[in-house]
């Protein structure tokens, strides 16, 4: 039995790894259940009849037999694929500021804009402000706007002109020439690019994208101060965000591929505590 920990609730820890273990098997029995979670059956058998109760478990009381219910899927529907981007992007992110000290974020698209799910900038010496996450940044703005016009697939892409065409004020009053000429060099260059304008002394920011096979899942961005984004800033961080966007989207697809060949992560009988 696994030691408690100051606050935690057992009942609570035994019910969901009572779940992860009754989702090992399409079929269970009270006695087998009983000797993989190593608790006394009447605990196991209470814990089943709640989940039973809340519609997570069903039995058949002739044969003896318990097994999950549909209704377990809802425990999985607020972790996305955003979720698990930003689960597996941070601390690779975080790696990367260490080392170049220059701070980083993470992005995904939210309708028409991209929202910054995750930022280094609180760990950075160089950060331009405190932080970046939650900020909303229009795709036509900001250099991981760009980034993600320019690549992903171009049926998205069409449908993204079409809600940035019904958002402005005056509908067809976006530029949709010089966005596909913005869309086109930023694909030539391979990285988003946002420059301070002339006079200004805000901040500048190069973005690329984290990929799955051709969709895009998310941008990884570095920013700078304004006057530090020059050329030899540029070639000397975009391989390093491409290579840290290229390790984040690895991982990302074997998570992917691997939970669609086996489905969810195994229990593996360990002790229930």
């Amino acid at each position: 039995m696994a030691k408690r920990s100051r606050g935690e609730i057992r009942s609570v820890g035994r019910a969901l790894a009572l779940i992860r273990l009754l989702n090992q098997r399409e079929v269970w029995d009270l006695h087998s259940l009983h000797e993989f979670a190593q608790l006394p059956k009447p605990t196991v058998y209470r814990l089943l009849n709640t989940l039973r109760q809340e519609g997570y478990v069903e039995s058949d009381r002739g044969r003896g037999e318990y097994r999950l219910t549909e209704r377990v899927q809802e425990l999985a529907a607020g972790y996305t694929e955003k979720s698990l981007l930003v689960e597996i992007g941070a601390p690779i992110a975080l790696s990367v500021t260490k080392l170049i000290r220059w701070p980083l974020a993470l992005g995904t698209l939210s309708e028409d804009a991209i929202v910054v799910r995750y930022s280094t900038m609180p760990e950075s010496p160089l950060a331009v402000k405190t932080t970046t996450l939650g900020l909303r940044l229009g795709l036509l703005e900001s250099a991981m706007g760009f980034a993600y016009l320019a690549f992903c697939p171009p049926s998205e892409y069409d449908i993204l002109i079409s809600l940035l065409s019904e958002a402005s004020p005056r509908r067809a009053s976006i530029d949709v020439s010089w966005i596909a000429s913005q869309v086109a060099l930023t694909r030539r260059r391979g990285y988003g690019l946002r420059l301070p304008q002339a006079g200004s002394r805000s901040s500048a920011t190069i973005a690329v994208p984290i990929k799955h096979g051709d969709e895009v899942m998310g941008i990884l961005s570095m920013t700078t101060f304004g006057r530090s984004m020059t050329t030899t800033t540029i070639a000397r961080h975009v391989p390093v965000l491409r290579d840290t966007a290229a390790t984040i989207g690895t991982r990302l697809s074997e998570h992917i591929y691997r939970q669609e060949s086996s489905g969810p992560k195994a229990l593996a009988g360990r002790p229930v505590g």
